[in-house]
């Protein structure tokens, strides 16, 4: 498996970060993702302590082509529709082949 990780940096509109959190629960929007695209592992979204605007969305993909399936999901599309009033910026996502990996449980690196 070729695990990848994509990084989607935004900025919420001034005062908007809590209830774009909260959009983003509602709309399941990590559920909706995995059950889009298999390849979905796992995700998080992720707050700044020190930018109340800024936020990142993180998701591990089992491959470079799950992630790519995801860009094109018609699911993405409604997504974007359902958070953007809350959105004032978002980067395009970076994507970083996982190159080493720890693991804590085992105390082993893969």
């Amino acid at each position: 498996m070729n695990l990848v990780r994509s990084f989607l940096h935004a900025r919420a509109h001034p005062g908007q970060r809590a209830a774009l959190v909260h959009a983003f629960k509602e709309h399941r929007i990590l559920d909706q993702c995995a059950e889009a695209v298999p390849g979905c592992l796992e995700g998080q979204l992720l707050l700044s302590v020190t930018d109340p605007e800024a936020l990142c969305v993180t998701v591990l993909w089992a491959s470079q082509a799950d992630h790519e399936a995801w860009m094109t999901s018609p699911v993405r599309v409604v997504q974007s529709q359902a958070l953007g009033a809350y959105v004032a910026e978002s980067l395009p996502p970076v994507l970083m082949p996982i190159a080493l990996n720890w693991q804590p449980e085992t105390r082993k690196m893969s």
